[in-house]
């Protein structure tokens, strides 16, 4: 399964592949929102991961387009410090699936993509 993971925090960004990937995922990184809307447009994914404050297009921006412009319905996680309820709202509001706030437990990333990848019976 691939995963798409959009951060530009470089130390978060290797944390969190080393999970996916122990996880036996195919992981692609981008550093900003622009980048990740380029890769969205040519390729598919199982799983788009975003922080809400990249550089070049927000994280609310990228959920707007994929699910507004792209008509794309692929599961969509967002891993942000903001814990504020606003920006948590306006994520949900957005299209997106699932929040964690950072910093965060890496076996909770571990359940909530076990739990938007299981397929529901």
């Amino acid at each position: 399964m691939k995963i798409l993971y959009a951060e530009d925090d470089a130390m978060m960004q290797n944390v969190v592949v080393y999970t996916l990937v122990r996880m036996g995922y195919e992981v692609t990184t981008v550093d900003d929102g622009k980048e990740a809307l380029d890769v969205i447009q040519n390729e598919e994914f199982d799983l788009l991961i975003l922080d809400l404050f990249m550089p070049r297009k927000s994280g609310f921006e990228v959920v707007e387009i994929v699910r507004d412009s792209l008509h794309i319905d692929t599961p969509i996680l967002i891993l942000s410090r903001s814990h504020l309820d606003e920006a948590i709202q306006k994520a949900y509001t957005a299209g997106a699936n699932d929040y964690i706030v950072k910093p965060f437990e890496p076996e909770d990333l571990v359940v909530k993509i076990t739990k938007m990848l299981t397929p529901k019976r």
